[in-house]
């Protein structure tokens, strides 16, 4: 009986967003489990679901803007969130204030402020980000300016809704980690969704397969979100780092007593600003940076398989070639936004 009325949830869940592009579908299926488990209406989850639509899909006189929510626990939230936004809005049902929210984009932006919606669905309040917050896990996959959603939701019943206008992204946040998000990738012309929970298995399971330290790649995919997000190109190369620069052209620059595990806060910078550099960022296995800027120059031989499509470039090919000779991973962001990893010359993820 559970089972059937799963099913017509579902099936109803599906109904109610079914003119949304596919990605967001999926983007709205743990939305939609969150909002249950956390009684909260579905009116209310429709309408904040279109209204971050909205906020990634359209632009407002060229300029695209952001915004964000929280919502469940109201009472919790404006507890750990003291400091009020200073905007005056009336206490409503979130529908009955479309408008007004709508025109809040940018100014309530989900980075600096945020909304609060209630379990009833009323819009309670805008409240500022905290003035300090602590350093992520590795394995929250979160970025620098948004570090502070992991803090204040950590343990919390309540879940973050973030459009990043500029970014064309909107992200599920939800018990100090990000859940999910939806990207417009340019090059194929549509939007991308991005499920954290089934990545986070994978590369687990990639790290007991290769002797990899788990959270040097959790760091690193979390690097690869960050590049993806701000739509900047990018490769790294994590494990048998000896072998992989056999393989390579000497690098323009050899690094030398830094890790990144250590790179927290500000210092993330550092290694995107590595990582977006030309040609490939090498470590080895326990996340000590080796060198930057590294030509990949593997010589595949004939019995090994690489796999690549029709439209992967040479930063893909490259990356899938090295990890064909050595004991590495390859990972490869795109100008436009997916990502790619490569083990053994198979592409063991695309998203």
């Amino acid at each position: 009986m559970t089972d059937l009325k799963e099913s017509k949830l579902a099936s109803l869940s599906f109904i109610l967003v079914k003119g949304y592009p596919k990605p967001w579908q999926e983007f709205w299926e743990p939305i939609h489990s969150l909002s249950r488990k956390l009684g909260i209406p579905i009116d209310a989850i429709l309408e904040t679901f279109r209204l971050v639509h909205e906020c990634v899909s359209k632009e407002e006189e060229g300029r695209p803007v952001s915004t964000g929510f929280l919502i469940g626990d109201s009472e919790k939230l404006r507890q750990i969130l003291p400091d009020s936004a200073g905007l005056d809005i009336p206490k409503q049902k979130i529908f009955e204030l479309s408008k007004t929210v709508r025109s809040l984009f940018g100014l309530v932006d989900g980075v600096t402020s945020v909304f609060i919606i209630g379990t009833d669905g009323t819009l309670e309040d805008t409240r500022l980000a905290p003035r300090l917050s602590r350093v992520p896990d590795e394995n929250c996959f979160i970025t620098s300016e948004l570090n502070w959603y992991s803090e204040i939701l950590k343990g919390v019943p309540a879940y973050g809704l973030v459009a990043l206008g500029p970014y064309k992204t909107a992200k599920l946040l939800h018990d100090g980690q990000l859940r999910a998000e939806v990207y417009f990738s340019g090059k194929v012309g549509g939007w991308a969704y991005r499920s954290l929970s089934e990545i986070r298995e994978k590369l687990d399971q990639l790290a007991k397969e290769k002797g990899i330290d788990t959270k040097v790649l959790q760091k690193v995919f979390a690097t690869t979100i960050n590049m993806s997000n701000h739509r900047k190109g990018g490769t790294m190369i994590v494990g048998d780092s000896e072998e992989v620069l056999k393989q390579s052209e000497a690098p323009r620059h050899r690094i030398d007593g830094v890790n990144i595990l250590d790179l927290k806060g500000s210092q993330e910078k550092h290694l995107y600003s590595l990582s977006t550099q030309e040609f490939a960022l090498i470590m080895n296995s326990n996340g000590d940076l080796k060198a930057s800027s590294v030509r990949l120059l593997a010589k595949v031989p004939d019995k090994a398989k690489v796999e690549l499509t029709a439209m992967d470039g040479g930063r893909h090919r490259s990356a899938a070639e090295i990890s064909a000779v050595s004991n590495s991973i390859a990972f490869v962001v795109s100008d436009d936004g997916p990502i790619s990893v490569f083990s053994e010359g198979r592409r063991i993820l695309r998203t």
